[in-house]
């Protein structure tokens, strides 16, 4: 028996079998494990940009919102004050289905459109407006750090 080994061991064609064998039964065994975790890899890369392109519509839909309110506010001529209440009212409601009120920063631009929609004057309503634009500048913010965390592979997180 221990011949055999021995004539085996020291063949060159025999070794180079064996050394194919050895190859072969690696590929077929790593081969598909690699392939799966490619696929894996790819299918998260692209679930990652999918979340990532949904949060960016819905920055761009907050940010024309919160511009459209904010233009609103601004409006200074004589204008029909219920048009003006109902469009703010329906733009509010938007920015509550918009907002989450349980995310702090996104909770202080929610205050801010509570405020102004409450307002009783439109001179009350106006003097939101820096407040408005420093909380809607700093949810953007909040969201757009989020998807470039969440493109680097971080873990998703809630507002601070």
């Amino acid at each position: 028996m221990q011949s055999i080994w021995s004539d085996i061991l020291h063949s060159p064609p025999a070794m180079a079998a064996i050394f194919a064998a050895i190859l072969a039964f690696l590929s077929a065994v790593l081969g598909p494990w690699v392939q799966y975790r490619i696929a894996k890899r790819q299918t998260e890369a692209a679930q990652t940009r999918e979340i990532g392109q949904m949060r960016l519509a819905w920055m761009e839909k907050l940010r024309d919102t919160v511009c459209e309110y904010h233009s609103i506010l601004m409006i200074r001529e004589n204008v029909d004050q219920e048009k003006l209440a109902q469009k703010l009212s329906r733009l509010g409601t938007q920015l509550d289905l918009l907002l989450n009120p349980n995310d702090k920063v996104q909770k202080v631009l929610w205050d801010v459109t509570d405020k102004i929609y409450n307002g009783e004057t439109l001179e009350e309503r106006q003097s939101f407006d820096p407040e408005l634009v420093k909380a809607g500048r700093a949810v953007l913010k909040s969201e757009w750090e989020k998807i470039k965390a969440e493109m680097r592979g971080e873990p998703f997180k809630t507002g601070e």
